[in-house]
C-alpha cells in the first residue's frame, strides 16, 4: 500500500512538472495575430547576409517574408518579439508570418552559430 502510496506521488509530480514545460514548438509565447496585415515585408537571407538590413514598418499587424536567395539554412528572429521565428532551408525556400509589432527600433537577426557576429542583422523601425 505504501509502494502504491509513493508511485502515485511520483506519478502526479512528474505530470504537473510536464504541464509547466510549455509547449516543444520552440514558439516561446508568440502567438501569430489572425487580423489583416497592413504592409508586407520581404527580407531575402543569403551566404551570411540579409538584404535590406533596414527595413520600416507600420504600427499594427505586418506579414514578414524571409526567402533564402542562396543554398544553406538561415533563420530570423526580432527582439522585443518573443517567440517569433522564420526558417529557410535551401535557395528559395521561403516563410511568412504575421506580427503585431509597436513603435520603436528593433535589431533583427539570424541566430545559427556565428551569423550574427558574420554580419547577418539588421534593423526594423516601427512607426
Amino acid at each position: 500500500m505504501r509502494a502504491r502510496l509513493i508511485f502515485l506521488g511520483i506519478l502526479a509530480a512528474a505530470m504537473g512538472l510536464s504541464a509547466c514545460g510549455g509547449s516543444t514548438g520552440g514558439s516561446g509565447g508568440y502567438v501569430q495575430p489572425t487580423g489583416p496585415s497592413l504592409a508586407s515585408i520581404e527580407i531575402d537571407s543569403g551566404n551570411l547576409f540579409f538584404e535590406p538590413t533596414k527595413v520600416e514598418a507600420p504600427v499594427g499587424i505586418v506579414k514578414i517574408w524571409l526567402k533564402n536567395i542562396e543554398s544553406g539554412s538561415h533563420n530570423l528572429v526580432i527582439s522585443g518579439v518573443p517567440g517569433f521565428i522564420l526558417e529557410v532551408n535551401g535557395d528559395g525556400d521561403a516563410q511568412a508570418k504575421k506580427v503585431e509589432l509597436k513603435a520603436g527600433s528593433f535589431d533583427f537577426y539570424c541566430t545559427l552559430s556565428g551569423h550574427r557576429a558574420a554580419g547577418m542583422q539588421g534593423t526594423l523601425v516601427v512607426k
